[in-house]
């Protein structure tokens, strides 16, 4: 079953998540994830399983530029998109 755009919100408001954190984790945009929030578009099947994994606990939810970046350096370094430590 697709994840539905509560099911994320939920998701950011029990981790302490932003809009753009949840983005720069799986590789997208902010904007990208408030039209989704929203209802305004739903995302395609590579943000979708990113997106599932992230909320549900399911595989294959650390794809994207962040996750990638992060693979390329070999570790992550506990900073998200504003440069701040997680």
């Amino acid at each position: 079953m697709p994840v539905e755009p509560h099911e994320v919100q939920a998701f950011l408001q029990r981790n302490g998540w932003s809009q753009a954190r949840l983005a720069w984790e799986i590789g997208v945009n902010q904007p990208r994830i408030s039209r989704f929030i929203q209802g305004l578009k739903r995302p395609n099947p590579e943000l979708e399983q990113a997106l599932d994994g992230l909320v549900r606990g399911q595989p294959g939810g650390s794809v994207g530029r962040g996750a990638d970046r992060a693979r390329r350096r070999g570790a992550r370094t506990g900073r998200g998109p504003s440069g701040q430590p997680d």
